[in-house]
């Protein structure tokens, strides 16, 4: 009875699983089924990409949906849960019997039959029931989708070629004689495309394309053209002995537009663009354009660039200039570096590498000057702009200069910095010749000498012992203190802000209270600037970081924090001095041989002459235009006198129709309607036509004129007219 009784547990289980699995799936498709028709519909895609988006989709659904594991113990807790007969003692079906005491298996025995006499639980089903309603509703949504898809005209669907060029389906006029036409288009090596056919005038093609027009007509002919930008003619020639068929090959580099010429008979003009070869672009995320790797760190640049062309990626260098020396003694040295990786002409790239600047000859004060150059497949050559990278001299920020001069200008506390720099890099020299303890002990010395240091200049931004900071032998702990520093550097918000809020308007309280010298506030007890102030905070903060190294046994790490301190330092001073350059005047050479010679013969007045340009009046004609036109909308019919406004305005149309077909060939093609045209146009080539002159024409300035006044009614008007009456 117990192995029966588990059997049954165990396949309800089962089936539940099942359920629970199917029911997943279905909501799965369900939800990428719309969607991947809505792709597929919306954005034109190809039925192979439309079926990826939906597996996708469906994956990730299905993924977020994932039924957990369902086991025999979490079905004894519904049970019990769901029927009472069994007494909340189903669990102890799944148990051997051996383990069982008398009492447990005297239940068993009583339970068992119940567990074979009560249903399946409804609860199994449901899930599935709601997936299946909810799979049906979404294959219905689908199927209307693609029926009022299917029911739209053919072209307001673009069709994508195989090139990946989405030429939009237009409703083309075709002259009568043409019965079949194609066109052929061969793109450019560069390109790796395919050679592709379209059954349509309009073309998009890319730039240096090789095309071929095959066109066959009803009846023999004499005669057949292309006319290109209106000023190009180019005759095609017979496929076949009865002159029905013919066939012209034209590479195609510009964009403009052309029409077809049967027999006198001119086709509407239709577009023709190409499309050209972008060079690589090129994005450096790393370094930053100015940058400079401060002393105590390793001389590496990490760089990081992104190259993104339209066909394909060939090469892609590294230009490195090495400026070493100042002065007139300044050396260069170009050299070009390589990325390590093959570049196979793909479209995207994302290159790395590491510049040892040792590796490429740099020292202390030398700067290196790079750029990328990347090549396309197509031999274009295109370059970054130029980064930057230097490395300080330390032994400038070891320097005694400006300290030796007759009058300090620096008090003596600034050279310390410099003396705890060098007792670090000293330290450093002989770690490995003294013991451990020794070594430890000279570094928490160090880190004694840079509190110090930072406590005297604690002073200058306000840091009194009362309020900011703490006495040197008080014995507090302060790299304790330095952990709390950085948190609060890094989130306390508030206090940027304050340090960064802006001055209100026409407050006079505020502007005084910030550079007041104010004896009771620690925070404005100092004659510095607030430039000034903010500078030495920073370099307070440089101090922390040097002395918690210190004080850690970390002097090596504390080196760059206190070379940043010194270089914050040397920086100060230098603000505080003032420079005066050297100016004067260069004149030119005198001829002695002229002087005091009384010959004035070749000196003459200047004379200036002033030639204005030639009027522009195509603005005035264009706007003549827009009223001719205007007046054909209103039934009204034009004299022969005022055709030549409407010829300007088809030549203007035509000229920005050669570089921009897509905005103004549709104008052209109308203009054209229109002039040809013996009965009334129609409003919509009118419209057309005037909203491509309104773009045309230039706007005129506007002459200063006088302002229309206020009706008179003030005080003020009234009071003035009064003194003017009141006159002799």
């Amino acid at each position: 009875m117990p192995d029966q009784s588990t059997h049954i547990i165990q396949a309800l289980t089962h089936k539940w699983s099942r359920n629970n699995l199917v029911a997943a799936v279905c909501n799965s498709i369900a939800i990428s089924a719309p969607l991947a028709t809505l792709a597929h519909y919306g954005l034109h895609l190809l039925e192979g990409l439309t079926t990826t988006i939906f597996l996708l989709i469906a994956t990730v659904v299905f993924l977020m949906k994932k039924p957990r594991k369902l086991t025999p113990d979490h079905l004894a807790s519904f049970l019990n849960r769901s029927y009472p007969q069994l007494e909340e003692s189903t669990q102890l079906l799944l148990q051997p019997t051996q383990s069982l005491s008398l009492l447990q298996q005297m239940q068993v025995n009583k339970i068992g039959p119940v567990l074979q006499t009560i249903p399946p639980p409804a609860a199994m089903h449901q899930g599935l029931i709601k997936s299946s309603i909810m799979l049906v509703g979404s294959l219905s949504i689908t199927a209307i989708l693609a029926a009022l898809a299917s029911l739209l005209p053919a072209n307001a669907h673009p069709f994508t070629d195989d090139a990946g060029l989405s030429v939009p389906k237009v409703q083309e006029t075709v002259l009568p004689g043409i019965t079949q036409y194609s066109i052929q288009v061969t793109p450019p090596a560069y390109t790796g495309r395919q050679p592709r056919q379209q059954q349509q005038f309009t073309l998009k093609v890319e730039a240096g394309s090789h095309l071929q027009w095959n066109i066959q007509t009803n009846q023999p002919v004499e005669q057949l053209q292309l006319v290109f930008n209106a000023r190009d003619t180019v005759k095609l020639h017979p496929n076949n002995s009865d002159s029905t068929s013919w066939i012209l090959q034209k590479d195609i580099i510009e964009t403009g537009f052309y029409q077809v010429v049967l027999g006198g008979q001119a086709s509407q003009l239709y577009t023709l663009e190409a499309i050209s070869d972008q060079p690589v672009d090129i994005h450096i995320v790393t370094p930053a354009q100015y940058s400079a790797i401060e002393p105590g760190r390793a001389p590496i640049a990490k760089l990081s660039v992104q190259l993104t062309d339209d066909y394909g990626i060939r090469q892609a260098v590294i230009i490195a200039t090495k400026a070493s020396g100042k002065g007139e003694s300044v050396s260069f040295q170009e050299q070009q570096l390589t990325f390590p990786t093959t570049f196979d002409n793909r479209r995207e790239m994302l290159l790395n590498k590491q510049l040892d600047l040792h590796a490429l000859g740099l020292k202390a004060g030398d700067e290196l000057y790079f750029y990328i150059k990347a090549i396309d497949n197509h031999n274009q050559e295109s370059r970054s702009d130029m980064y930057f990278i230097s490395l300080p001299d330390t032994a400038k920020l070891l320097s005694m200069s400006g300290l030796e001069s007759g009058i300090s200008q620096v008090p003596e506390y600034f050279r310390s910095q410099r003396q705890i720099i060098i007792d670090i890099e000293k330290l450093l020299q002989q770690q490995a010749t003294i013991p451990k303890d020794s070594f430890n002990a000279r570094s928490n010395v160090l880190g004694d000498d840079q509190k110090l240091l930072r406590l005297r200049y604690g002073k200058f931004v306000g840091e009194e012992w009362e309020s900011g900071g703490h006495h040197p032998g008080d014995g507090h702990d302060h790299a304790n203190e330095r952990e709390g520093h950085d948190e609060k550097k890094e989130g306390d918000k508030e206090d940027d802000h304050h340090e960064e809020q802006t001055v209100p308007i026409g407050d006079i309280k505020a502007i005084e209270d910030q550079y007041a010298h104010k004896h009771d506030n620690a925070e404005d007890a100092t004659y510095l600037e607030p430039a000034q102030k903010a500078q030495l905070k920073t370099i307070l903060t440089e101090m922390w970081s040097s002395e918690l190294k210190l004080r850690t046994y970390y002097p090596r790490e504390a080196l760059p924090y206190a070379y940043k301190a010194l270089r914050l330092l040397k920086d100060m001073q230098q603000k505080s001095r003032a420079y005066v350059s050297k100016t004067s005047v260069k004149m030119p050479p005198l001829k002695p041989e002229k002087r005091l010679t009384g010959e004035l013969d070749k000196i003459s007045d200047p004379a200036t002459t002033k030639q204005s340009p030639a009027p522009d009046n195509t603005t005035a004609t264009l706007e003549t235009a827009i009223g001719l036109l205007e007046q054909l909308k209103q039934g009204q019919p034009i004299s022969a006198a005022s055709m030549p406004a409407l010829t300007v305005a088809t030549q203007r149309i035509a000229e920005q129709a050669i570089r921009a077909p897509a905005d103004y060939l549709p104008a052209l093609n109308a203009i054209r309607s229109i002039t040809a045209q013996t009965s009334k146009p129609s409003i919509g080539n009118i419209n057309q036509v005037q909203a491509a002159l309104v773009k045309l024409a230039k706007p005129v300035n506007s002459l200063p004129q006088k302002q229309a006044s206020a009706p008179a009614g003030s005080l003020s008007e009234a009071y003035y007219k009064h003194l003017q009456s009141s006159r002799p």
